[in-house]
């Protein structure tokens, strides 16, 4: 009996010391980056507190994200003398990174652009870390002098940035711009300067894809020139401005938000979605609008702009309650940027229209112009399965009703309910052909998932 209670006891030491091994501290780095990664940094770099074999590992982390408004407590005292608190302990963890960061986005109070934080912490990790993608969001910034951003010339040139936002900050000069051919995407949110400014900015960056802008100017006198040989992406929010005038012939994506200029003073050079933005100055009241022409954009090999549009992380889509795009639904790389922009979209959308390019030969009624595999997803509802998206009106032009995809596409947004309360079809053909209306009397057939729901052929 002796010996077999001191096998028990032995057994249960043995699964005691089992338990009180720490597993996850033998993983490698690669792997507990990945655990650290996805938590809040401030949680990260306390792990350093854990053991010797915790305290460099936060220090290789890939990005970092400090958000000061978080840590505000009004019983530690005073907004500036905490932030400043806050402040010291970000330039530490700034500091005692090591490597390069792909990604730091830094929330501040106003006082870190007057005491020369700000401007430590752009330099560090800028033209030490060697930051890929830079955001950087001013807060309480309700003045001129809390919010002016005084920095070096050529500040944003360096190779390694290549995204760069900022939001809430004064600019009395476009020096910090110099010799920005490295930026790729640039976001000026709520940024306020003269027009020749922010002219002198966007001449600055010529190598821009995807360019932000929501701005304030001093004065309404002027301008404003966005001339880019390179830009695929362009959203503009200016209420106080007496022109703009926009050239960049690849510019694929173009969207606009309470901008009030005229439409005579509005030059827009960039014939890829000249047709799919009529309607914005046609409408008597006009709503935040995207313009999108899938079938141009999808041809780039790898585009960033598409993937900026899509990002939960810009949240770019919820600016806006309309939408039109151009797309091929025989091309399923289209066909899926389409859904991926549906998906990503934020509430209800006021209007959508499609416009199906006519570059195909038309197909005689039944005759499949698409592979096997693909005709099954569409069937089998893969292509756009029910989601939370909806529609308050839908237009699709150009609408051709021996394309069975184009078919399809129209027939799952009656049966879902994507559509709200209209859908209105209009062919390239005037009179529509008997086909065409056949096709058309057969979607009004169809069970629809909104009983609202009106279908009319247009011409």
């Amino acid at each position: 009996m002796a010996a077999s209670s001191s096998t028990v006891s032995s057994d249960a030491r043995g699964k005691k010391n089992l338990l009180n091994v720490d597993r996850i501290s033998m993983l490698p780095d690669e792997v507990l980056l990945v655990i650290l990664k996805n938590i809040p940094t401030e949680e990260a770099v306390r792990t350093s507190l854990l053991s010797t074999r915790w305290k460099d590992v936060w220090k290789h982390l890939p990005s970092l994200i400090f958000d000061m408004r978080k840590t505000f407590n009004a019983q530690m005292g005073s907004l500036a003398d905490r932030s400043g608190y806050i402040a010291d302990l970000i330039t530490k963890v700034i500091n005692n990174h090591k490597g390069h960061l792909e990604y730091c986005r830094i929330h501040h109070f106003s006082y870190q652009s007057k005491d020369g934080a700000l401007e430590a912490w752009i330099r560090t990790l800028i033209h030490v870390k060697g930051t890929k993608s830079l955001s950087l969001l001013n807060h309480l910034g309700h003045n001129r002098r809390s919010s002016m951003l005084h920095l070096l010339p050529n500040t944003f040139s360096h190779p390694a940035l290549t995204s760069l936002s900022l939001y809430r900050y004064d600019f009395e000069t476009a020096n910090p711009f110099n010799k920005c051919d490295n930026l790729m995407i640039l976001q000026l949110g709520r940024i306020c300067a003269e027009v020749g400014v922010f002219n002198t900015i966007i001449a600055a960056c010529p190598s821009l894809k995807v360019l932000v802008l929501e701005i304030t100017t001093y004065s309404q006198l002027g301008c404003l020139k966005i001339h880019n040989n390179n830009l695929k992406l362009l959203h503009v929010t200016c209420s106080h401005i007496d022109r703009i005038d926009v050239s960049a012939p690849l510019l694929d994506i173009f969207s606009i938000r309470f901008t009030f200029v005229a439409k005579d003073n509005f030059l827009l050079a960039a014939l890829k979605i000249l047709q799919i933005n009529k309607s914005y100055w046609a409408a008597k009241v006009r709503t935040p609008h995207i313009s999108y022409n899938i079938s141009c954009n999808a041809q780039e090999k790898e585009s960033i702009e598409h993937k900026f549009v899509v990002s939960r992380d810009t949240n770019y889509l919820a600016r806006f309650q309309s939408l039109a795009v151009i797309v091929d639904l025989m091309n399923p790389r289209e066909v899926q940027m389409l859904r991926e922009v549906l998906v990503a979209w934020n509430g209800i959308m006021r209007k959508l229209e499609i416009s199906f390019t006519d570059s195909n030969i038309p197909k005689k009624e039944g005759e499949s112009s698409i592979s096997g595999a693909e005709k099954k997803k569409w069937e089998g509802g893969q292509i756009f399965p029910n989601a939370d998206f909806r529609v308050d009106v839908l237009w699709m032009f150009n609408f051709n009703c021996c394309d069975e995809n184009q078919f399809e596409l129209a027939s799952r947004f009656v049966t879902q309910g994507t559509v709200m309360r209209k859908m209105m079809i209009k062919t390239s053909l005037i009179p529509p052909s008997e086909e065409t209306e056949a096709a058309v009397a057969k979607l009004m057939e169809l069970p629809k998932g909104n009983d609202e729901l009106s279908i009319e052929l247009c011409f």
